[in-house]
């Protein structure tokens, strides 16, 4: 396999970075517990010796470990998504499919396929589909939204029966979408679901499929200002589905947007909030929905950030691979696990370096007090040496 300086920059791994070495170069991945995550991608032409697969990874003691995993010869995986209350993943290949996976089999096959369903057809003389990148499941877990290049089709997951995915129908998206859409996502309420391509972001309304609002990375008083182009790199709706955080990136660096969600919708005010918050690109934006005041975005830098919702700041930021991050996810424990087409995936211990980063703000205080407290007193006494005597009494 080669080394990690053939195929991005040299770098020494950070203490708080625990990295394992994929086979492939993974693009896409998905968290099934604070401890376990399935990752996905693949070379394309399985002759190249690099593998097309998806692969259940354990992270315990410190180290990450593959626990099993699952090939499919020529078919590049494209993109995952899983439903946890089913115990299953969903994942889509170059060539047109989506397989059923369940990762709950004896140790050692923990990840079997159980269904495998064409969900895009390959024109004739292409050897690809439509781009299925973009797979979300709504939060009962019972439909899927899969893209098909600018298009998304709506599937209904049938737990148990030999056809999983039963087509309902489709959104036509492609009235707002020239480029292949590379994210889709189910608001937490209100029937809501979000689309992304490079250039426009949209907000639709599942029961009716009609559009609600639409905004383009420019979009935001901060990005306006942009010397350069931007595109969007990613969205993630907050907990309760009221808000909708979005990453736009160019040479120039990454750019952070908040803005309002409800069947009212209206994006083309400018947003609420914006803030230039990395230097570097954004690639990638957190996998999970905004809980407890953060969230991580992945730079092409090979970076893990976390960022405080609130202030739109970037409170911890960790060299975590050599190359791009492609995905990355804020676990429920702090940290954060990503992947990057450096062909590895990386747990980086954010909480505790956020914790240390910490004690020594706290220390630098205390110090900085301190020598403000010893400088006051030795002020005080070099006046105290310098004071005029006191006038002789007449009586002497």
């Amino acid at each position: 396999a080669p080394s990690d300086c053939a195929i991005g920059h040299c770098m020494a791994p950070h203490p708080l970075v625990k990295r394992h070495r994929l086979g492939y170069p993974p693009a896409t991945l998905a968290t099934i517990s604070v401890s376990r995550y399935i990752v996905g991608g693949g070379g394309g032409k399985s002759k190249t010796g690099v593998p097309n697969r998806v692969t259940l990874v354990n992270y315990e003691n410190g180290t990450l470990q593959e626990l099993s995993h699952v090939d499919f010869g020529d078919d590049r995986v494209i993109g995952v998504c899983a439903v946890r209350s089913n115990k299953v993943v969903f994942c889509t290949t170059a060539q047109g499919r989506t397989h059923e996976l369940s990762y709950d089999g004896k140790a050692g096959s923990e990840l079997s396929i159980v269904s495998t369903t064409q969900t895009a057809l390959v024109a004739e003389g292409e050897e690809q589909a439509p781009s299925q990148r973009a797979i979300g499941a709504n939060p009962a877990g019972d439909t899927l939204l899969i893209s098909q290049g600018s298009t998304v089709n709506v599937w209904k997951y049938n737990k148990g029966n030999k056809k999983a995915l039963s087509k309902q129908g489709n959104i036509k998206t492609e009235e707002v979408h020239q480029d292949d859409i590379r994210d889709v996502m189910f608001s937490p309420k209100d029937g809501l679901f979000l689309t992304c391509d490079d250039g426009v972001l949209a907000l639709w309304n599942l029961n009716t499929g009609k559009l609600i609002t639409k905004c383009r990375p420019s979009d935001s008083t901060a990005a306006a200002k942009s010397p350069v182009k931007l595109k969007f790199r990613g969205a993630m709706f907050n907990s309760d589905g009221t808000q909708l955080l979005t990453a736009a990136s160019g040479a120039k660096g990454g750019y952070l947007t908040t803005r309002g969600v409800s069947k009212a919708a209206d994006w083309t005010a400018k947003a609420a909030r914006d803030r230039l918050v990395t230097p570097s690109p954004i690639t990638s934006v957190d996998l999970s929905p905004l809980r407890e005041g953060s969230f991580a975005v992945g730079t092409a830098e090979g970076e893990v950030c976390v960022i405080d919702q609130k202030s739109l700041s970037c409170v911890c930021r960790l060299e975590a691979h050599g190359m791009p991050v492609t995905k990355v996810t804020l676990l429920t424990s702090g940290d954060c696990f990503s992947v990057a087409f450096d062909n590895n995936c990386a747990l980086t211990c954010t909480k505790k370096h956020i914790e240390v980063q910490t004690r020594k703000g706290m220390l630098a205080i205390v110090f900085v007090l301190c020598l403000l407290f010893v400088f006051l007193y030795l002020f005080y006494a070099l006046l105290a040496s310098y004071a005029p005597p006191k006038a002789l009494s007449p009586e002497l």
